[in-house]
């Protein structure tokens, strides 16, 4: 996610893409099954005789809530839980230990993970458009990724999404990185932006650009690319657990499925839902309205540009988006990543 990682309050989520920091979440206790579809997920859980848990990574925010949407909603098995990670848990560690069996992540990292020996299964969609992007001073006259030359840019590291974005918007301008200067300024894009100390930063067009305009400071996003071979935010689990729970997995993407479409109608619904989560969103308007501007920011990722289902992904993307990372030198040597073995689209 896609899937980013600092949190401030509820305001949007700034980096690790979708993904930030500690709480605990076990659902809302058992729900009932409200439908035969939900029924039927049930029982075929049941009869697989253990918990299913969703990690969404890091701390609870409004970019959840299609798994929050479905949670409440009753689409998933009364088996299943989510579950956020501390801040100090790796990417995938949880999926790997079992702790978890279905992450929200990048398939772009979840490739790059397979490539440096994990054994990773992207079996689902989330983002359809890529969430990484250039943002700049509205006043800037950077409009185009060729007028990054002789500029300087933050990054917030030489890994990631925003990483891989870069070094695609490098590519669309013809620029190598000696035409450019490369700050590495962690997640602190806003900061950077306002104090003037690069001239444009890598960020997520459904978060940091966001926040910093409601922070105050107005800033446009430019796209890296007219066509991003990248994958950001997708369901992902292990090879081991897509061959022993194929059927509990389906159903929980079947489910989360039916959340990302949930949401994408229904921002408004997607606060709600939230708010059981987040408990500043009850008692602030302005949080509220805010995470509302990210859900409807979010949505967008989620739907694209319509040419394909919510909640799909595609081999075929997955193929381009391995010869990008490897064209890049962005893909570990222990293993070289097929695309047909690392998509497994279940669900569709």
């Amino acid at each position: 996610m896609n899937i980013s990682h600092r949190v401030v309050s509820q305001a949007p989520l700034s980096r690790r893409h979708l993904l930030a920091g500690g709480l605990s979440l076990a659902g809302s206790g058992a729900l009932a099954a409200c439908s035969s579809g939900t029924a039927s997920r049930a029982a075929s859980a049941s009869a697989a005789g253990g918990p299913l848990t969703i990690g969404l990574t890091y701390t609870p925010n409004i970019q959840f809530a299609p798994f929050y949407m479905a949670k409440k909603d009753g689409k998933y098995a009364a088996n299943v839980t989510l579950r956020h990670h501390g801040s100090q848990d790796g990417l995938f560690d949880a999926l790997q230990s079992g702790e978890e069996h279905l992450v929200i992540a990048g398939a772009d990292e979840a490739v790059v993970a397979t490539s440096n020996g994990s054994d990773l299964v992207v079996i689902g969609g989330y983002y359809q458009s890529y969430p990484a992007c250039l943002i700049v001073p509205e006043s800037s006259s950077i409009n185009a990724p060729a007028d990054l030359r002789g500029k300087t840019v933050g990054t917030p590291g030489k890994k990631g999404e925003t990483w891989y974005a870069l070094q695609l918007a490098m590519d669309t301008g013809s620029l190598t990185e000696s035409d450019l200067t490369i700050q590495e300024i962690g997640y602190t894009q806003q900061a950077a932006i306002v104090g003037g100390k690069v001239d444009a930063v890598v960020g997520f067009s459904n978060n940091d650009a966001i926040q910093m305009s409601q922070a105050g400071t107005p800033v446009r996003t430019i796209q890296v690319a007219d066509q991003i071979p990248l994958v950001g935010a997708s369901l992902v689990t292990t090879r081991s657990l897509l061959d022993s729970r194929r059927q509990d997995l389906e159903a929980a993407v079947k489910a989360s499925i039916e959340g990302m479409t949930a949401f994408v109608k229904d921002p408004d619904a997607a606060v709600e839902a939230t708010k059981d989560q987040v408990a500043d969103l009850k008692v602030d308007q302005t949080q509220a309205a805010r995470a509302r501007e990210v859900a409807v920011a979010t949505g967008k990722l989620v739907s694209g540009d319509g040419s394909q289902p919510i909640g799909s992904v595609r081999v075929d993307d997955v193929a381009s988006m391995i010869e990008f990372l490897s064209s890049h030198k962005l893909l570990g040597g222990k293993k070289t990543p097929q695309a047909a073995e690392v998509c497994v689209p279940l669900g569709q």
